[in-house]
């Protein structure tokens, strides 16, 4: 009896032990690739190139066979970038880059005071206000406006010197790289409304450098199956984040994605161990260039490192640090069996609050696979504990995990079971 209590001990330790490994090894992931050395896995300093040699180095550590050399496939795309100074002022007072406003990635660098005209709250294409501002000389105006505007804005209709759009105090600023990949020849900002309600003038002072031909890294390895070696279960996850706006200001990317990065390496740690080698093979593709437009994603299904026929299934990971509210699976609606089958392994084992499923939409980087015929979905989770998105307070110590352990193994078993 006393022999019988202690292996129960021992057992109920054991399985605690693998738990806290699993979460415990996705925050050390998510800790080096939200780093400051990572910069933000943009494009200042080669920050993206640092966290691919640092997802290449875990591949390898798990002995994960490479799909190419030192499991790096390189591409190249054209990305603009602010790796200098970064200074606005609102009128004399100088406001905080990534918490007061954010530069649009399409601008070009410079140091001049512009004057400002007000567009606001008026819809109407042909009401006097714009109608006005129409017949004057706005090249050394910046034109502050609103929602209502933004195709104004979007295509300069004013030939203004830039925009400000007014964001409210309390909402959050989100930040994009997809606009970078174009200089424009006027400035588009976000900044918030208390600091522009009353002045008179506003002072740009910034650098950028437009990254022609910049050579990015897509990371691949794989678990060869005991079976079926020639066919293929792959996990994608976007490792790229927005990076730096200037040389002090640096968006972690806690949240979107080195959570999803961290899982899928995780899961590869988990497929490499002897004890649970899978019989299909698993394929693990951590992405860059999502953020400017799944442009790793794009490059991989173009020159695919494996058939893309062989390929079972896809589950791309997208923002998986929550989870209160369970997962959704875009694409669920298109594969209503793999959709039934993750529902059922979550009722019968009680892992998460629900299994969610969505339509299609070309909004992570399943979507290149999805194109050419691969089956694929895109798993995000879901939950109010984790708010951060695209702003500079995604950073490890906000992003909560909730129920990373549950779904990490409702992904294991479903390989298992798919």
């Amino acid at each position: 009896m006393k022999t019988r209590i202690i292996f129960s001990i021992l057992f109920l330790c054991t399985i605690s032990g693998i738990k806290a490994q699993d979460i415990d090894y996705a925050r050390f992931l998510v800790k080096n690739l939200s780093s400051a050395e990572m910069k933000g896995r943009g494009y200042v300093d080669d920050g993206d190139k640092n966290a691919a040699r640092f997802l290449a180095s875990q591949m390898s550590k798990y002995e994960l066979i490479p799909l190419s050399r030192k499991y790096l496939q390189e591409y190249e795309f054209s990305i603009n970038s602010f790796p200098g100074k970064m200074n606005v002022w609102a009128g004399l007072k100088k406001i905080k880059p990534g918490a007061d406003y954010l530069m649009a990635l399409s601008s070009k660098g410079i140091s001049s005071t512009f004057a400002i005209k007000r567009l606001l709250n008026d819809s109407l294409s042909d009401s006097e206000d714009f109608n006005q501002l129409k017949t004057q000389n706005l090249s050394n105006t910046i034109i502050i406006t609103d929602k209502y505007h933004k195709n104004f804005a979007d295509t300069n209709l004013l030939n203004a010197a830039g925009y400000v759009y007014v964001k409210d105090s309390s909402s959050h600023l989100i930040w994009k790289a997809s606009n970078g990949k174009k200089l424009k020849d006027y400035y588009l900002l976000d900044i918030r409304k208390h600091f522009v309600d009353s002045i008179k003038s506003i002072t740009l002072d910034f650098e950028n450098k437009f990254l022609k031909d910049y050579k990015a890294y897509n990371v691949a390895g794989m678990v060869k199956g005991s079976m079926y070696p020639d066919s293929f279960f792959v996990f994608t996850a976007h490792f790229d984040h927005l990076g730096m706006m200037g040389e002090e200001t640096m968006f972690p990317g806690a949240s979107d994605n080195a959570s999803g990065t961290a899982m899928m390496l995780d899961l590869a740690r988990h497929f490499s161990s002897p004890a649970n080698q899978p019989e299909i093979s698993i394929v693990f593709i951590a992405t860059s260039g999502e953020e400017a437009g799944l442009m790793g994603a794009e490059y991989f299904a173009e020159h695919p490192l494996i058939p893309l026929k062989k390929i079972k299934f896809l589950i791309n990971l997208d923002m998986v640090g929550s989870g209160s509210e369970g997962i959704t699976l875009v694409n669920g609606d298109q594969f209503p069996k793999a959709f039934q089958l993750m529902t059922k392994i979550n009722a019968d084992n009680e892992f998460i609050r629900q299994v969610q499923s969505r339509g299609e939409s070309c909004n992570s980087d399943h979507c290149p696979f999805y194109k050419k015929g691969v089956p694929a979905i895109f798993i995000y989770s879901r939950g109010s504990e984790s708010k951060h998105y695209h702003n500079i307070d995604d950073t490890t110590e906000n992003l909560p995990l909730t129920e990373y352990n549950d779904i990490f193994r409702l992904l294991v078993q479903f390989v298992k079971k798919y």
